[in-house]
């Protein structure tokens, strides 16, 4: 009795997902207006520092060209994982901002663990240099700060690169949820 209830609900809510009009997001469509087809068609344009503006914080900017680059190959990796196929149709630039505070300091007043937070504000234009969408994507992470100064800069760089992919991610599923979107609105 209680396999044929699993599989009564099961089987409703399959139906009710299909009345409803559900779409995978990542499925692909005949016309070559799937999100994996749009996606494909983003060409990340320039990865920038912000502007001096917004510099009142600790900033590191010899690490932000690294940051830059690292943040670029995972964009091409999430944006275009079969490699770029098609003539990009959109332009995505980026401002990447690196903030660093103290977040454990002992009594001797020595830093212990450092916050680390990446901010990436993302502009998608068309060729034609009209904004489409405008987003951010923020993710913040800690390291620890060891007596060997080598320990420290591999913790400083896994922070970095987990916080890194994490905000190529956040911009990869805020392009489809846009894509997604704007497929559903007639050209």
């Amino acid at each position: 009795m209680h396999r044929i209830t699993i599989v009564v609900f099961c089987l409703v809510a399959v139906l009710s997902l299909a009345a409803c009009g559900f779409q995978p997001l990542y499925a692909q469509r005949e016309d070559g207006r799937g999100v994996p087809d749009q996606l494909a068609k983003v060409r990340i344009g320039d990865i920038s520092d912000p502007a001096p503006r917004m510099r009142g914080f600790r900033d590191f900017p010899i690490e932000n060209d690294r940051s830059r680059q690292i943040l670029r190959n995972y964009l091409l990796d999430d944006l275009q994982p079969r490699g770029s196929r098609a003539a990009g149709e959109y332009v995505l630039s980026i401002e990447v901002v690196e903030p660093r505070t103290d977040v454990a300091i002992d009594r001797s007043d020595t830093t212990l663990r450092y916050g680390y937070a990446v901010v990436a504000y993302f502009t998608l234009r068309d060729n034609a240099g009209r904004n489409l969408f405008r987003g951010s994507s923020v993710s913040s992470t800690s390291f620890a700060v060891s007596q060997s100064e080598f320990a420290t800069l591999s913790s400083q760089r896994d922070a970095r690169d987990r916080a890194m992919q994490e905000i190529s991610q956040d911009i990869r599923n805020q392009l489809a949820a846009y894509f997604h979107s704007a497929a559903k609105t007639p050209r």
